[in-house]
């Protein structure tokens, strides 16, 4: 098997094919072949090099026959032959020039040294008049829904964010907030939903990860993309069907086809956390359509610290590094890719609680229990987690507009968590975690001018291992999942002005899981009557369950947008997804270590079922631009945690903390401003604000991202053309809108037992944040571009606490930060 799927591959690439060519002259077969005499009277006798070369067609191998092979400055030329091959005979060692021109083809000049007699392929782009619109269509950013509106990270953002993680990155979007444990761990928060409400589409696969927990960020590096970009919505049923939040789309491009040799390096060291980073991509592209790209990260940050005091134990390291090689030939292409992410954070030594005492205490307290010098070591606790990506596309092109793209993806997830334990399981892990995926999409595109579609068909296997070994009751069962289903999406334009989109989308997923309940649960819960028929062992305290968990699941969308007058549009989209509620929302149980919690998961949850309503005024043009973006959003069996109580364990109180579902409503609106005032000063805006209500008791939800407004002023200096700057200011306000999930605890104070309530509840204060960019160049540096940003974070050094950080309980965030970045472009 692999003999033979090394053929496929040898053959692609480099395999020859029999002529189709129709536009060859039938006069040049009687010339080919032939070199002309004067080549070697040019030349003295004891030149008797030879070049033997073969032109053939860059899109299918096909051998070109009639190429006209001349020398460059000289009147001398050769034709090649009905196989495409010509020879040159009697040269001397030393540069050669060539220039060889065909029927339908750009002429193709090549120079190299001839040191030896060789033989050498060359790829001419036959027939480029009718591909160019597709390289056009290649080459260009395309729009990822025609009525829903995407918004885009420039690469000065994508630059001035490459120190930190993709949600830190996205927050400077309307509408989208970070949910963060400390300072490295942030998952985005889109319109109030987030976890798997929010897909993340890199390279055209769904990342498969452990993001579940409040503490599970992305294990994803932005630097290794050349675009980032969003939809707030679930507009993208070609990935996936059951992200209400909104999809992150991250894109490498498709190197052009030249002989080149290029690449960038930005070096990052920051002030807060004295952290140093390098970030470098290589890509080396051929003629023949084949290239090769390389990146790789490296980070390192020692522990953070807020205005007043170091967070001791927040350091993390990151090494990352991905390789692409693949070749497009236009009318086809292949893309072989391998990632790895590894990441080692450290938690917050404070944050670590033995029981809802010490909870209670570091609410109380403006100072984190244990302050330590600096250092760049990680302690326990903390988290390290690995992530590898392994893909195979292959893409052809017909005559008829359409596209067959088929791809293979394998993905394999490790993460684990340290806990501060004692004796001989000191160094285990109390979560260890391995999480296989395996991707298998095929799919047929189809354009015209003013319609076009996109069908196709998809599998998943996924199987999810919790290692018994840590010597801890496993938080999340093992279980096979098997999800398949199909798409299709479609947009039609009308006169320019009136776009139509509408998709639709159907997933099978089927989950066999095998889980130990232990009789206290069992019976408190009363789960005989319901999953009694399920227990397949008993042992002297747990009952162990199989259950296969089938759901099927229908989404789609629909949307229509419209030219008002030419710089005014207007657009109106509706989603309807399903999304299956993830294992660790049914069966989670026990104490998660990483948030000193125990948490309960609800093993009758149904497929939560959410219409979401947007739309979207705008003004593109001109001075003055806006959008405005107001939405709706109705959920049936939406799943929420909330906290639940307090249970004692042998290692002391814990807050309890279950999974539950609702009636939701969040609605919430979205504005972006800019004015130019002239062609050095431009300011922008963008304000966001959401509500969310559980429907049947009219409480708020927790976890939602109050008021929150941006402001930029952009400005250059025009005796200075390389320079320009930014003045950044960020405004949260209070929210005001929480749920009451207090509750009482009993401590010993002077020696009595007391009752004292633990406010888990009410969010901290608003804040202000003001940021400065500064950037210069890019300047010559021999052959290379380089320029300079010095950026200030929290310049006025401000304390605050944000209610989306599960830290506020025990820090600050963070104080002034100063980074300087060089950016080298090869």
């Amino acid at each position: 098997m692999h003999h033979f799927i090394g053929k496929i591959i040898f053959n692609f690439f480099f395999g020859p094919k029999k002529c189709k060519c129709s536009s060859c002259s039938k006069l040049t077969k009687s010339v080919a072949g032939i070199s002309l005499f004067a080549t070697g009277l040019l030349f003295s006798q004891d030149c008797n090099l030879t070049l033997k070369g073969k032109v053939v067609d860059l899109h299918d191998n096909t051998p070109l026959e009639g190429a006209l092979i001349s020398f460059v400055g000289m009147n001398e030329n050769v034709l090649s032959n009905a196989s495409g091959e010509f020879l040159i005979k009697n040269q001397c060692e030393g540069k050669l020039s060539l220039k060889i021109s065909h029927v339908s083809c750009e002429d193709y000049l090549t120079e190299f040294d001839l040191k030896k007699s060789s033989s050498k392929k060359f790829f001419m782009e036959h027939h480029i008049e009718s591909l160019e619109e597709i390289i056009v269509s290649e080459n260009k950013l395309k729009d990822l829904s025609t009525t829903a509106n995407s918004y885009s990270l420039s690469q000065l953002e994508k630059d001035r964010y490459s120190s930190g993680n993709l949600a830190t990155a996205l927050g400077s979007i309307s509408g989208v907030s970070n949910l963060s444990t400390g300072n490295s761990v942030a998952k985005p928060v889109i319109h109030g939903m987030y976890g798997s409400r929010v897909g993340i589409v890199y390279d055209g696969v769904v990342l498969e990860n452990q993001q579940w927990g409040l503490d599970h960020a992305p294990n994803v590096d932005l630097n290794a993309f050349d675009n980032i970009r969003l939809i707030k919505g679930a507009g993208l049923l070609k990935y996936t069907g059951d992200t209400p939040g909104g999809v992150i789309v991250l894109e490498s491009s498709t190197p052009k086809i030249s002989d080149s040799l290029y690449g960038k390096t930005i070096i990052n060291g920051m002030s807060n956390g004295r952290g140093y980073n390098l970030i470098s991509s290589w890509i080396r592209s051929f003629n023949s359509g084949i290239f090769l790209k390389a990146q790789g990260t490296l980070k390192k940050n020692g522990d953070y610290s807020t205005p007043n005091y170091i967070l001791s134990n927040t350091g993390n390291n990151e090494e990352n590094f991905s390789v692409t090689i693949g070749r497009n030939k236009i009318l086809k292409k292949l893309k072989i890719n391998f990632t790895f992410y590894s990441q080692e954070i450290g938690i917050l030594r404070s944050s670590h609680i033995g029981n809802v005492g010490d909870l209670l205490r570091a609410i109380q307290s403006n100072e984190p229990f244990v302050i330590n010098p600096f250092s760049y070591e990680i302690n326990f606790p903390k988290q390290f987690n690995k992530h590898y990506t392994s893909s195979i596309e292959y893409s052809v092109r017909n005559n008829s507009n359409g596209k067959w793209i088929t791809k293979y993806n394998w993905q394999k997830n490790n993460r684990k968590e340290y806990d501060i334990r004692r004796g001989s399981d000191k160094y285990d892990p109390a979560l260890d975690l391995t999480l296989d995926t395996h991707n298998l999409v095929s799919s047929y595109q189809w354009n015209k001018s003013n319609i076009s579609y996109d069908l196709g068909l998809f599998s998943q296997f996924q199987d999810n291992y919790s290692n018994p070994d840590t010597g801890i009751k496993r938080l999340i069962p093992d279980y096979v999942k098997v999800r398949l289903g199909s798409f299709f999406t479609t947009s039609y334009s009308i006169f320019n002005n009136l776009d139509f989109n509408f998709g639709f989308r159907f997933e099978h997923i089927n989950n066999l899981v095998q889980k130990y309940y232990r009789f206290s649960r069992w019976n408190n819960e009363n789960y005989e009557v319901d999953l009694g028929p399920y227990v397949i062992k008993e042992t002297l305290s747990q009952k162990l369950v199989k259950r296969r968990l089938i759901f099927n699941n229908p989404s789609f969308n629909f949307g229509i947008k419209s030219k008002i007058i030419p710089s005014h549009e207007i657009s109106f989209n509706f989603f309807y997804t399903q999304r299956a509620p993830d294992i660790a929302e049914m069966f989670s149980d026990g104490l998660h270590h990483a948030i000193a919690s125990i948490e309960y998961g609800n093993p009758f949850l149904k497929s939560e079922r959410t219409n979401k309503f947007v739309i979207n005024f705008e003004k593109n043009e001109g001075d003055f631009q806006y959008n405005f973006n107001p939405y709706l959003t109705k959920g049936k069996n939406y799943i929420v945690i909330e906290p639940a109580g307090v249970e004692q364990t042998i290692r002391g109180a814990f807050p309890v903390w279950e999974y539950r579902s609702i009636s939701s409503s969040l609605k919430g609106f979205d504005i972006d401003l800019s004015y130019k005032f002239n062609k050095n000063i431009t300011y922008k805006n963008n304000t966001s604000w959401i509500e969310g209500v559980d429907e049947n008791t009219k409480t708020p939800i927790v976890n939602i991202p109050p008021l929150i407004t941006n402001s930029q002023l952009q400005f250059s200096i025009s005796k200075w053309k390389s320079f320009f700057g930014s003045i950044i200011s960020k405004y949260v306000f209070n929210q005001n809108q929480f749920p009451d999930n207090n509750f009482y605890t009993t401590i010993i104070e002077n020696g009595s037992k007391v009752e004292k309530l633990v406010d888990i509840s009410t969010p901290p204060n608003g804040y202000h944040d003001l940021g400065i960019d500064l950037n210069w160049g890019p300047y010559k540096l021999f052959s290379n571009k380089i320029s300079f940003s010095l950026t200030f974070d929290n310049i006025l050094n401000a304390n605050y606490r944000n209610y989306l950080n599960r830290m506020r309980f025990y820090n600050d965030e963070l104080g002034r930060n100063i980074m300087i970045q060089i950016k080298i472009n090869h």
